[in-house]
């Protein structure tokens, strides 16, 4: 049985994760963080009975402290802690942004293997971040989108087969489209598939989070490959 920590655990891949875990014989849940929504965390770790919860918000912290009875963390350091503490084989980084940096420091630094979809760890402090796992031999595994898809792919063919690397990009609302004069914030709001939230929804319409892909994939992937490319 593994033990897994699920940081982001409230968000859409923490969600996805538990419903993992709950077809799982082989995973159990021994610490969630979110950042404030403490009513869904605490459900989330009455259903999966999880010892130990951390949340970034301190307020958030105090009010699930009042309603449930396990261990409660609170803030950056909190979930930093429970990382360290909670005897974990494995934490899946869910986390948005670059307060995701932090905890997947610690986790290198403590030796767990790390299911990496903060792409932030990467795009910020990605030579810092690939030095650390190899100095504790400790593995990273990328779990979102494309890049847990060519992880998949690279793994599955011979060193040297693969010489060039593809992310593909849609541009969101804006597909097909070669004037954006008038557009509008709602306009870029309008993802006609996905419903990511305001800031990541944004970057999709303007590419940005597509440079930081590429900057992702350049340091999961970039070393053994002559090229990355975005279409």
């Amino acid at each position: 049985m593994r033990k897994l920590v699920i940081l982001g655990a409230t968000g859409s891949i923490g969600e996805q994760a538990l419903e993992v875990v709950a077809a799982s014989e082989e995973l159990s849940v021994v610490g969630l963080a979110a950042g404030r929504r403490w009513e869904r965390l605490v459900d989330q770790a009455r259903d999966h009975g999880v010892p130990a919860i951390a949340l970034a918000d301190s307020e958030a912290a105090a009010a699930a402290s009042e309603a449930w009875k396990g261990r409660v963390l609170t803030g950056e350091e909190g979930v930093r802690e429970l990382i360290a503490t909670s005897g974990a084989d494995l934490v899946l980084n869910g986390m948005v942004g670059s307060a995701g940096l932090g905890p997947t420091i610690v986790a290198l630094t403590e030796g767990i293997e790390l299911a990496l979809a903060n792409k932030e760890s990467l795009v910020v402090g990605g030579e810092l971040v690939t030095a650390l796992a190899e100095a504790t031999d400790t593995r990273i595994i990328p779990v979102d989108s494309e890049h847990s898809a060519l992880f998949q792919l690279v793994r599955a063919e011979p060193p040297g087969t693969v010489e060039r690397l593809v992310l593909t990009a849609s541009g969101g609302p804006f597909r097909g489209r070669t004037d954006l004069s008038g557009v509008t914030p709602e306009d870029a709001l309008a993802h006609p598939t996905w419903d990511m939230g305001g800031r990541i929804t944004i970057d999709s319409a303007t590419l940005m989070n597509k440079g930081f892909e590429m900057i992702e994939a350049h340091h999961l992937f970039g070393t053994p490959y002559e090229r990355i490319d975005v279409v």
